[in-house]
């Protein structure tokens, strides 16, 4: 049996992998972005800003990758892919949730 074969068999497709993968890759840069804009705005470490995106990401229920979108369009004046509602939705919580400090910053 083949290592592909093998990892088939085990429920794990080469293919998806690879997929996943590239489009992780593909959506780092503007992520790391976005925790850039966060850490100087809340001065923060990097990890609290990530856990400010994902908390923004749940709390909207958008994608984590569309949240950085927002972020960074809204910090850089761009434009941004995404309809208006969405926008809309990141931003409200984002100011809620972060710009509040409505995660936990560790105390400084």
């Amino acid at each position: 049996m083949t290592a592909q074969e093998n990892m088939r068999k085990n429920g794990q497709d080469p293919v998806v992998e690879r997929d996943q993968l590239r489009e992780a890759l593909a959506t780092m840069p503007v992520i790391e972005q976005a925790k850039g804009m966060i850490r100087l705005l809340c001065s923060c470490t990097s990890e609290e800003a990530f856990t400010a995106l994902r908390t923004v990401s749940q709390n909207s229920n958008v994608k984590l990758h569309d949240v950085a979108n927002v972020i960074v369009a809204a910090g850089s004046n761009t434009s941004h892919a995404l309809d208006d509602e969405t926008v809309s939705a990141v931003l409200a919580e984002t100011r809620r949730s972060v710009l509040g400090h409505g995660f936990a910053l560790k105390p400084g």
